[in-house]
């Protein structure tokens, strides 16, 4: 299965050109990013720890069948840390359903633990996996499956490390994972 989503709904955590909507203020940058969405614990910016963050405001805006404006991706991304975030901006998991507004569009997004991403991207199902190894951490959709692939490049996925389209190994490989499964520390299934 090709990858869900398409380049209309890729956000890219460290874009300096989204602006907070009637401003020339990047968001994405901003310090007080956080804070401005109630998060009082939170410190640094979507850029430096945005990354589950803009994961779930890729699925809002996929789900919801909406393209990565800049206003609908400032509140994608402004609703994905209001409602799966706690106050020091964490991804709360599969504790983190939640319905964002955008657009005057209300998207429900559900988040469980799976214990099995190859299934579920076999199914053609969203998951969201953490890669986790020593202090390095990333979040990443997993949104396609390449059959005729093997190892860690059957999974396709949307990164937010750049906003792009490429398989799992080629992100372990760029983030400095060990390309292996147990750096994948946690699995979620969107719908």
């Amino acid at each position: 299965m090709p990858h869900k989503l398409s380049s209309t709904h890729l956000i890219n955590q460290a874009d300096s050109t989204i602006k907070y909507p009637n401003s020339t203020t990047s968001a994405f940058t901003d310090t007080n990013f956080y804070a401005n969405c109630g998060k009082t614990a939170a410190s640094g910016t979507i850029k430096q720890y945005g990354c589950a963050i803009c994961a779930m405001a890729m699925f809002s805006l996929y789900k919801g069948g909406l393209t990565n404006s800049n206003d609908n991706t400032y509140w994608a991304v402004v609703e994905a840390t209001v409602g799966a975030t706690n106050n020091a901006a964490d991804f709360l998991g599969a504790t983190a359903n939640y319905t964002a507004t955008i657009d005057d569009n209300d998207i429900s997004v559900n988040i469980e633990t799976t214990a099995d991403v190859s299934t579920e991207a076999e199914n053609g199902n969203i998951c969201m996996v953490r890669l986790k190894q020593g202090t390095n951490s990333h979040y990443v959709f997993v949104d396609g499956w390449n059959a005729p692939a093997s190892g860690f490049d059957r999974y396709l996925v949307a990164d937010p490390d750049g906003g792009t389209l490429k398989t799992l190994k080629d992100t372990m490989t760029k983030r400095g994972f060990s390309v292996d499964a147990s750096v994948i520390t946690e699995k979620y299934l969107l719908s």
